[in-house]
């Protein structure tokens, strides 16, 4: 199966508070990241789906 590249920047510490929560899981952030796109490729929805739900009474 063909790879993308993705490459984000996020702030330092953002990044290492994110990386001690994963390690304590037993993953990387890469990892991490990879299971976050994968569910959502498979379910077809996204996890901020309600939060960013459209308010269809207006």
């Amino acid at each position: 199966m063909a790879e993308k590249l993705i490459q984000l920047r996020v702030e330092d510490n953002v990044k290492d508070k994110a990386d001690e929560i994963f390690k304590s899981q037993g993953l990387t952030t890469q990892t991490a990241i990879k299971i976050f796109l994968t569910q959502v490729a498979n379910t077809g929805e996204s996890p901020f789906s309600n939060l960013f739900s459209r308010n269809l009474s207006k």
